[in-house]
């Protein structure tokens, strides 16, 4: 005998079918949509209605390291604060509260959308979501927004081309020493991915070694999401490589700044999947490897303590984006 605990294995079912769950694209579900709570160790699989499983979940309790968890949070905390438009559903539905300063109407509005003039009056072209604490890190197969808007004027369409789809972006090639100390978590989760997950892992490995430009060290990933105290509506991850797997991390600002101190500071944020009525409590030291391409959401997220609203959920999702095969 090994010794080795034997880790639970949960199945489930669909509770709405694929009709009724895409509706609900960009809406919120409370705690109560789920039947089933994960806080323990736990393998999940979906099983269809010819009995076949699928993996859609691993989680596991209490296998990252405290100090590489409060040194990727003390780096990344800034930089997750930053609010950003561009979340599409998992922002929810459009709110004229929740939108941008630098809006000044709405043209055009669809779920979770819209179209807008500059409050000077200009018919902009891109489309808005809400606005919310999530960025990037690491590579991105898109140009930065920001630097496409620079070369407009007189010979646009040349500049245009000189832009690369594939990018750096802007706080790892700019916050070099916040970044170094965000890889050691980084390759933490690459090596539980590997060990859990090894098949998914070994096909997105393969992937990514072949632009090891835009690799993250020797990993799996490319890119890392980064989320701070943001609760998402029900949506599917896009740009990522299907066949393989998001890696979930949650750092918390009470357990790094008081790290002899188990209080915790915030409550719910439970990532779910609302089709299947089962739902995770990801917590610092924690691992979930998970299917994004299914729908996923969060449940409401508060403040564990009265009238302390800055209480620091930090989430990294580590991926694989699809497109970057195709960088130069």
């Amino acid at each position: 005998m090994s010794g080795k605990k034997k880790i639970p294995v949960l199945l489930v079912r669909k509770k709405m079918s694929d009709q009724q769950i895409k509706k609900k694209e960009g809406d919120f579900f409370s705690q109560k949509a789920f039947s089933k709570i994960i806080k323990k160790s736990c393998d999940v699989y979906s099983v269809d209605e010819t009995g076949e499983k699928k993996l859609l979940l691993v989680f596991r309790k209490n296998v990252i390291p405290l100090k590489i968890c409060c040194d990727a949070y003390k780096a990344l905390e800034k930089e997750a604060k930053v609010k950003h438009s561009n979340r599409g559903a998992a922002a929810g539905k459009i709110s004229k509260k929740k939108l941008p300063n630098f809006i000044g109407q709405m043209t055009k509005v669809d779920k979770y959308r819209a179209y807008y003039k500059s409050k000077d009056g200009t018919q902009r072209k891109d489309h808005i979501s809400n606005d919310v604490s999530s960025g990037i890190i690491g590579y991105y197969d898109r140009p930065d927004r920001n630097s496409y808007r620079k070369t407009r004027g007189k010979g646009t369409k040349k500049k245009e081309k000189e832009i690369e789809m594939c990018r750096t972006t802007k706080f790892t090639r700019d916050q070099v020493e916040k970044w170094r100390k965000t890889l050691p978590l980084i390759k933490k989760v690459d090596s539980l991915f590997k060990k859990l997950v090894p098949e998914r892992h070994k096909i997105q490995l393969t992937r990514a070694k072949k632009k090891s430009k835009f690799q993250i060290l020797k990993t799996a990933f490319s890119t890392v999401t980064i989320n701070y105290n943001y609760r998402t509506a029900l949506h599917k991850d896009k740009g990522d490589l299907e066949e393989g797997f998001g890696n979930l991390i949650v750092l918390e600002k009470g357990i790094c700044f008081s790290p002899n101190s188990k209080i915790a500071l915030h409550q719910g944020g439970y990532l779910g999947f609302p089709q299947y009525g089962v739902c995770v409590d990801v917590r610092q030291g924690d691992f979930l490897a998970m299917d994004v391409h299914e729908w996923h959401t969060n449940t409401p997220l508060k403040s564990a303590q009265k009238n302390n609203q800055d209480y620091g959920r930090l989430s990294l999702v580590c991926y694989l984006r699809k497109n970057m095969v195709h960088c130069h």
